[in-house]
């Protein structure tokens, strides 16, 4: 990983961590987060999508 690189991530960590804190000292930040809920995990979703994928082509190929 290039030198600039590794510094934007470390910053954008930084920036994710301060943030963070801000919202568990924040109480109207704290409302907003849970009004809107946790972020939403849409990965198995996409692996079964793929998986179901790979069958069907496999059928196709058969």
């Amino acid at each position: 990983m290039s030198r600039s690189r590794s510094f934007n991530r470390f910053h954008r960590y930084l920036a994710r961590q301060k943030r963070r804190g801000l919202r568990s000292v924040l109480p109207q930040f704290q409302m907003d987060f849970q009004y809107y809920g946790s972020p939403i995990d849409h990965s198995r979703d996409m692996l079964n999508r793929l998986k179901g994928r790979e069958v069907e082509l496999e059928l196709l190929d058969a």
